[in-house]
Formats: structure tokens, C-alpha cells, sequence
């Protein structure tokens, strides 16, 4: 495998570990968190994001557009073209549907949720609206998994 090919199984590895993370929270963890004692969920996902902000998740989660964008453009000039788009593809959705979400949803909602205590009124819409923006930050993160997948399988 070259170079490029390493690079690029690279972030394919990085994307889906991502996406798992995010389907950890949409399927078990926000219900566990909802199963808890009145303000112990609020309060275990005030720790949880306070900590993710030191975590090697969060370095990958923002590395990955600068990554993709950069082996899109410097795709070795006997791939094929469409490793290219699928790559570009790849990175405008998670841009969008996971960088994006995640600054105008996620991170405001998160820090309401601190903000507030952890009250309890703010804790039971955070749940529903938080978990259903995080649903698309899963669907986004798998289908640029996908896109880049399908990008490395045809250097192969």
C-alpha cells in the first residue's frame, strides 16, 4: 500500500471511530443517562462534556475536514478521479452534518445544560432535541465513513 493509501486508511479509521461514538450516545448512553436518580444524568453529561474537551476523540473530530480536504487535493494522479469527489463528498458532509450540527446544536445545548445546573426542565428537552441532532451526527459521520471507504477500496 502507498503512502496516500496508509493516509487515507487512516481516515477511514478515524471516521469510523467517530461515527461510533456517536452511535454509542444515540443508542445506550443518553437512554442510560435518562434511566439515572433526578440530576444524576444531567450531571453525568455535564462530566462527560467537560472531559471530552481533553479526549483524543475531540482531536480527531476536528482533524478530520483538514485531513480529507488535503487528501482530496493531493490524490496521486493514477487514482481515479472519483477518489477525489468521494473524498470532497465525504468531507462537505461532515462538514455539514457533523462539524456544523455540532456548533450550532450540540455545543449551545451543552452549555445551557451546564449553565443551568443540570435543572431538571432543561435536562428533559436537552435529552429529546440533543440525542435527535445527534442522530444526524451519526448519519453524517457514517455516510462520510462510507464515502471514504468506497474512496480507499478503489486504490485497491
Amino acid at each position: 500500500m502507498t503512502v496516500y493509501g496508509i493516509l487515507l486508511a487512516g481516515l477511514v479509521l478515524a471516521t469510523g471511530l467517530t461515527a461510533g461514538v456517536f452511535l454509542a450516545f444515540s443508542d445506550f448512553i443518553m437512554r442510560g443517562l435518562s434511566q439515572a436518580a433526578p440530576g444524576a444524568g444531567a450531571a453525568g453529561m455535564i462530566g462527560l462534556n467537560r472531559t471530552v474537551l481533553r479526549s483524543v476523540f475531540l482531536t480527531s473530530f476536528f482533524l478530520i475536514i483538514p485531513f480529507a480536504a488535503g487528501l482530496a487535493w493531493w490524490a496521486p494522479d493514477a487514482a481515479p478521479t472519483a477518489v477525489r469527489w468521494l473524498i470532497g463528498l465525504g468531507v462537505g458532509v461532515y462538514a455539514v452534518l457533523v462539524f456544523g450540527i455540532t456548533l450550532l446544536a450540540n455545543v449551545p445545548m451543552n452549555k445551557a445544560l451546564e449553565a443551568s445546573g443540570g435543572a431538571e426542565d432543561v435536562w428533559q428537552r436537552y435529552q429529546r432535541v440533543w440525542t435527535a441532532w445527534n442522530h444526524i451526527r451519526t448519519l453524517g459521520t457514517t455516510l462520510s465513513f462510507a464515502a471514504f471507504l468506497t474512496a480507499l477500496t478503489m486504490l485497491t
